[in-house]
């Protein structure tokens, strides 16, 4: 941190891990709101497919469920962490907790 004559603050020097880090508590905030958002409808539109098809939901949506949540509270929770403890992988986590819940839903669609 550098002093500016004229202010009381420090200032900040952003480096490419504090960037990083910040980026991580972005996405890990936004996947929790976009879990919140959006599950419901994911759900729901599974209903619809199996009730379109005739098909039993139950599996489907069970699946869809307990993966949603354990990507999304496992890949949120060691992102937090990382970025916690100001490790520089703090962003990946949340990514691949972002690619999983896709991939349990595309799994959870195809089974209806």
């Amino acid at each position: 941190m550098t002093w500016d004559e004229e202010e009381l603050e420090p200032r900040r020097e952003w480096t490419r891990e504090s960037r990083l880090r910040l980026a991580a508590w972005i996405l890990v905030f936004g996947n929790l709101l976009g879990i919140l958002m959006l599950a419901p409808v994911g759900d729901g539109g599974l209903q619809q497919a199996a009730d379109a098809s005739g098909a039993d939901d139950g599996p489907a949506r069970q699946l869809y469920w307990i993966g949603i949540l354990v990507a999304t509270l496992v890949g949120n929770g060691v992102g937090a962490a990382a970025a916690a403890m100001r490790q520089r992988w703090a962003i990946v986590p949340p990514l691949l907790a972002l690619a999983a819940c896709w991939t349990v839903f595309a799994v959870a669609t195809s089974m209806v």
